[in-house]
């Protein structure tokens, strides 16, 4: 099956939708110890990826309707599901 996206960004946002039943599920197979270890590496994953976006548009300040961006920003926004979702299942374990 083929699909077709007007962007990387869509399609990574797209992929972010997608995966997040299973990885929710994952996560909750986990133990506290190791979602806690997973949702750390998460944070440092997206703080990483947020900080070279960041720079980009400090350095290309029309980086957000540049094409060449786009994967970039993309990989930001699947970034941002992955550690979203970790937030959510260790919320639900503290609350």
């Amino acid at each position: 099956m083929a699909v077709e996206f007007e962007s990387f960004q869509e399609a990574a946002q797209e992929l972010g939708d997608d995966i997040s039943t299973h990885d929710k599920a994952g996560l909750e197979a986990l133990s506290d110890t190791h979602l806690r270890e997973q949702a750390a590496a998460r944070d440092e994953l997206y703080d990483f990826v947020d900080g070279l976006w960041e720079k980009t548009k400090a350095d290309v300040p029309d980086a957000g309707a540049r094409d060449e961006y786009a994967g970039l920003a993309g990989l930001r926004d699947l970034a941002e599901v992955l550690r979203t979702n970790a937030q959510e299942i260790l919320d639900g374990r503290d609350g």
